[in-house]
């Protein structure tokens, strides 16, 4: 009797996780064989938004960062052949209010749709620095 009621609940949490995981795949090389923070993935990052288009990209929240008092967003990028992540420094928080508020705590994984941003090459690095987003679609 018990395995009658448990059942639904396990089809309906294999469907909820099924719904929810996205296949990202990378083309570039140069994004599979470097960490994040390292300036050659930066650089490679750009050269792929650029290819594709920003506005053809989608972006996801994976996290929320404080250090050293600066707070910033890890993004994820998708799209076209390209799974990459950016760290989005954040310095208007206008449109990402709740997200600060609750230091990404349940809006991990949310679209940020229309999201604009500045990129800024500095010599070993570049800087990905938030302008706006239309809407958190979560």
């Amino acid at each position: 009797m018990k395995l009658k009621a448990i059942l639904p609940l396990v089809i309906i949490l294999v469907l909820a996780i099924s719904c929810t995981t996205t296949v990202c795949k990378n083309t570039s090389s140069i994004l599979n064989s470097n960490e994040p923070e390292t300036g050659i993935y930066q650089q490679e990052l750009v050269k792929e938004i650029d290819r594709i288009g920003a506005r053809n990209l989608t972006y996801l929240l994976n996290s929320f960062n404080k250090q050293n008092g600066e707070e910033s967003l890890t993004i994820d990028v998708q799209g076209d052949g390209l799974c990459a992540e950016a760290t989005l420094i954040v310095k208007d928080w206008s449109g990402l209010e709740e997200i600060k508020r609750t230091k990404g705590v349940s809006y991990l994984g949310a679209e940020l749709r229309g999201l604009t941003f500045d990129i800024i090459n500095n010599t070993d690095s570049v800087d990905f620095i938030y302008k706006n987003v239309e809407a958190v679609v979560d």
